[in-house]
């Protein structure tokens, strides 16, 4: 009897295991309930772990193929997190920053002064190419210097921006601030919602490079509904409706993303020149979402996945961190170091900087 319900707990797992595997291939906007799947790896490689060893001592025939998937489950799993940094000391050629920026604080009581903060800590990171996310510039300039006061700290030759919405007397969207000459660029915002997508073409050592800024769909997401999650509760029927509520949100906001992050991958697709790219995707490692773009064109490569440390977190909520802000690359870059720095603005998002040799 015991090794019976072995065999079906067994079974369960396995099926679980592969399904959060797959799930990352599959689009949300095909398949909305498996873009939880991923969020339920880590404790199903624990069950497989503990199965191994179970199998072990009853059946150690059974705990060879276990033990192989969790290998398998393990390599997804280090998308989500680095056991030991990994940086570089070679001299970087130059310097990527990608910052979801919260419109500069303008919706906040201690607006003027928030934004003087975003502005140090980016301005302090001297990088030469920023890609901001919910950036924010007003209608007069000068009524609260944002992006243009950036690109005077950073000595920028070109400023680029892209407009997904209006509000408080002024504009808010993508913005690109660069040490390099832009010969090109392209706009995307995205219907029904203050996302999109942009990139410019720049001259880097007299080639073009292509750089992405993008901020796709987020699930809207509270510090209540996270507590909700995380509490241990009895399945109440107050509960269980917050819960549904949450599950919907969550599962539209995913087969939106979905959608959108295709349209990225059709550009890079057909992308003739070395990409680099930045953004907030509102996404983790393990989703449709990393796994598109990372597979788009000739391949990109995660520079947290090359040269970081840890969970990576650039976002917390609720005391949850999640790593949901990227920058990507093509073969031709080298990423020598990869840094969260530690600022963000109300409990929010954390900028993301590389270094990189070309």
């Amino acid at each position: 009897m015991l090794r019976k319900i072995l065999w079906i707990l067994s079974i369960l797992v396995v099926i679980a295991v592969l399904l959060s595997i797959i799930s990352v291939y599959v689009s949300p906007a095909d398949a909305k309930w498996m873009s939880l799947c991923p969020f339920l790896l880590k404790y199903l490689l624990i069950g497989l772990a503990a199965l191994v060893l179970v199998w072990l001592f009853v059946n150690y025939k059974v705990a060879i193929p276990l033990a192989v998937l969790a290998f398998v489950g393990l390599k997804f799993f280090s998308h989500e997190y680095s056991f030991r940094d990994k940086s570089l000391d070679d001299e970087a050629d130059f310097r990527v920053m990608s910052y979801n920026v919260k419109c500069f604080g303008i919706l906040d009581k201690n607006s003027n002064l928030l934004r003087e903060k975003v502005l140090e800590t980016i301005t302090a990171a001297d990088a030469d190419i920023v890609c901001l996310q919910e950036a924010y510039w007003a209608e007069k300039a000068s009524d609260f210097p944002t992006v243009d006061a950036l690109s005077k700290n950073l000595n920028a030759v070109s400023v680029q921006k892209t407009q997904l919405a209006s509000f408080n007397h002024g504009v808010g969207g993508l913005a690109v601030v660069s040490r390099y000459k832009v010969i090109n660029k392209y706009s995307h915002p995205f219907d029904s919602t203050a996302n999109g997508f942009m990139y410019v073409d720049i001259l880097m050592k007299n080639d073009t490079v292509r750089l992405y800024n993008c901020h796709l769909q987020s699930i809207m997401i509270s510090d209540s509904d996270v507590e909700m999650s995380s509490r241990r509760e009895g399945f109440n029927r107050e509960n269980t409706e917050k819960a549904k509520n949450l599950y919907l949100k969550f599962s539209e906001a995913s087969a939106r993303r979905a959608l959108q992050v295709d349209m990225v991958v059709s550009t890079l697709d057909t992308c003739p020149y070395p990409v680099i790219l930045c953004g907030d995707f509102n996404d983790v490692p393990l989703s449709y979402t990393c796994f598109s773009i990372l597979a788009s064109g000739e391949r990109l490569h995660d520079t947290f996945m090359e040269r970081g440390d840890g969970n990576g977190r650039t976002f917390s909520i609720a005391g949850v961190d999640f790593r949901i802000d990227y920058i990507m690359h093509s073969n031709v870059f080298k990423c020598l170091r990869h840094k969260v720095l530690n600022f963000n603005i109300a409990n929010d998002h954390y900028p993301v900087a590389a270094d990189f040799k070309s």
